[in-house]
Parts: structure tokens; sequence; C-alpha cells
């Protein structure tokens, strides 16, 4: 009896998180993404047109991501800060990269730009506009470069 209840548990734990956590982003307006992210995007690319934010509810809190018409992509985790960002055609906002990467990227591969960043609780990765990727830990030391 004992197992079967907490089998029963279970698949009702699974059940309310695919729930939760189906997949279906839903389009939302910058006034709806926390305020960390709307101060980030007033900060950064306030002169972009945005082509459209939508947010994609987890199990716990939700994570976001603003497009705008020229392409540059911003994601969003639940608290609102940012977790990546991309700009096709030009460089990122200088403003936005710590200066220990940005003095390793200047001293190394001179001529080249970011043109993507992507942070987590581990590690920075960044791709230049010659499709190298570099991967730094929390102390700005690199330990991956793939082409």
């Amino acid at each position: 009896m004992k197992k079967m209840l907490i089998a029963v548990a279970a698949l009702l734990f699974a059940g309310t998180t695919a729930a939760f956590a189906d997949g279906r982003e839903r389009p939302i307006t910058l006034d709806k993404l926390p305020v960390a992210a709307q101060t980030f995007l007033k900060t950064h690319f306030a002169d972009l047109t945005l082509a459209y934010a939508v947010e994609d509810p987890k199990f716990i809190g939700s994570e976001y991501e603003v497009i705008y018409t020229d392409r540059t992509e911003v994601d969003f985790g639940s608290d609102g800060e940012w977790t990546s960002v991309e700009c096709r055609y030009e460089a990122l906002p200088a403003s936005i990269i710590p200066p220990q990467i940005t003095k390793y990227i200047e001293e190394t591969f001179p001529g080249t730009s970011i043109h993507k960043i992507d942070r987590d609780k581990y590690s920075w990765e960044v791709e230049l506009s010659n499709n190298l990727e570099i991967k730094f830990d929390r102390q700005f030391k690199v330990i991956d470069i793939d082409d």
C-alpha cells in the first residue's frame, strides 16, 4: 500500500510539473518583464525596435526572451538577470562585457569583436566575429576555445 501511495504521489508530481513546464511560450509586452530586465534593456538597447518578447513558464518562475528587429536577442532568467545576449550583425555593447574578457580578446584576438555572450553561475562564454567560441571560468580564466 505504501508503495502504491508513493507511486501515485510521484505521478501527480510529474503531471503537475508537465502542466507548468509544457514548453508553451506566451507573448508579453516589455512592461511584463522583471524590473531588472527592463532596466537592462533600457540601458543597453533603448535605440532598437522591439520585434517580440516571450515568457517561457517553468515549474518555478519563468524565463524570458526578447528579440529586436535587427535580430538582437536577449535572454533573461526568472530573476530578470540576463543570461545570454547576441547581436548578429554588430558587436555587443562594451558595457555588458566584463573588462577581463574584453582585455583578453583585445590582446589575444586583435581586430575581432564579441557578438554573443552567455553566462551562468559557473562560467562565461563568448563568440567572436571570427566564429571562435571562448569559455571562461568565474575568475575569467580561459577554460576552452572552440572554432
